[in-house]
């Protein structure tokens, strides 16, 4: 159990330091921009790969597209309330945290359950939530700054999403050991979801916003380099 809390805030920990290098380099918008789209199209691969392609694998295929409505549809509501509360310079930055709470818990039980039955954590699976969560922490920092957020904040909140992910995998390790492949199809679709609305709502825009037509091509390259990643030996 506590294996798996660890390698879960190892993969959410990148979100820290993505957090980390906004705080402490001034670094240019359109950057930024670039960032987020390479980040976006790290999580689009991340989403096909790691957790879509091993659902339909496992899953009967209604399941699967039940649980991936389902994550679109939660991040889409609780996404328009935060729309409707949060100052409009905020929107895009609570809604990529928002994005990596609601697909972090996701990921880090996806983390679990490859250690369920005395397995191997998977290489891959880690290597994608690394990949993905640097550029979503870089790209939505700034804005909480520029809205007045204390450096503090951010970071507690940064810090919070990271033990929210190891709190999921320690107790995905504990009641997911008999659990059907319906299920653990279930909760990676769902993660999917999430994901997904999230980079065509509000991490593509706001990159776009930022980067101009340049991200299209950071996009294409962070989704060719963790596709390879994640493939690697399938």
């Amino acid at each position: 159990m506590i294996e798996a809390g660890l390698w879960a805030f190892l993969g959410q920990a990148t979100l820290v330091v993505g957090a980390w290098i906004a705080l402490a380099f001034d670094v240019p918008r359109k950057a930024l921009g670039l960032v987020a789209g390479f980040g976006a199209g790290t999580l689009v691969a991340a989403s096909a790969f790691e957790l879509l392609v091993p659902a339909y694998h496992e899953s009967d295929r209604a399941v699967i597209a039940l649980a991936l409505a389902a994550g679109a549809l939660s991040f889409y509501g609780i996404d328009r309330l935060v729309a409707r509360r949060a100052p409009a310079g905020e929107h895009g930055s609570v809604g990529i945290a928002l994005g990596a709470l609601l697909d972090g818990v996701p990921e880090s039980v996806a983390i679990a359950i490859s250690l369920i039955g005395g397995g191997a954590v998977s290489g891959p699976m880690v290597i994608a939530v690394l990949a993905s969560n640097l550029p979503e922490g870089m790209a939505s920092t700034p804005g909480f700054r520029r809205a007045g957020w204390p450096t503090r904040r951010i970071v507690a909140l940064w810090l919070g999403i990271a033990a929210a992910g190891a709190v999921a995998a320690m107790i995905g390790r504990v009641a997911l050991g008999d659990a059907s492949g319906d299920v653990l199809g279930a909760i990676n679709a769902f993660a999917a979801g999430t994901i997904l609305t999230m980079i065509a709502s509000v991490m593509l825009p706001t990159a776009f916003a930022d980067g101009r037509e340049e991200v299209g091509l950071l996009f294409v390259l962070g989704f060719a380099l963790l596709g390879g990643l994640t493939t690697l030996g399938a």
